[in-house]
């Protein structure tokens, strides 16, 4: 009998990490979205320019590649900086994480810790 409590112990323990798992994702993946808004808004109102590495002409420092001598710098909008992909994430997330408190009210609500 004991043994079977703590299983169901560990269980729920387990079952409600995984719970704040996906909650904390989702919100992250939220956060992310409005980060990258906000990011996105900025961004246009103040384009920083920098000199290229190759050829010394100034671009943006969000340019890929320069346009005149073609150096490319690697930088792409993955993602993780996507505003619907972060959305996506976010949504999902914690809509899962509540359906997941559903299932876990469901399943242990009778466990109790008397014998």
């Amino acid at each position: 009998m004991l043994i079977h409590n703590i299983s169901e112990i560990f269980g729920m323990l387990f079952f409600a990490g995984f719970i704040i798992a996906l909650f904390v994702l989702g919100l992250m993946g939220i956060a992310g979205m409005f980060l990258n808004i906000y990011r996105r808004l900025i961004g246009r109102k103040s384009s920083k320019m920098e000199p290229c590495r190759a050829c010394g002409l100034s671009i943006s420092s969000s340019t890929i590649i320069c346009p005149n001598c073609g150096e490319h710098y690697g930088r792409s909008s993955g993602f993780a900086n996507s505003i619907i992909g972060c959305f996506i994430v976010g949504f999902v997330c914690i809509g899962l994480g509540f359906y997941a408190l559903s299932e876990f009210f469901e399943t242990f609500e009778t466990f109790s810790f008397k014998q």
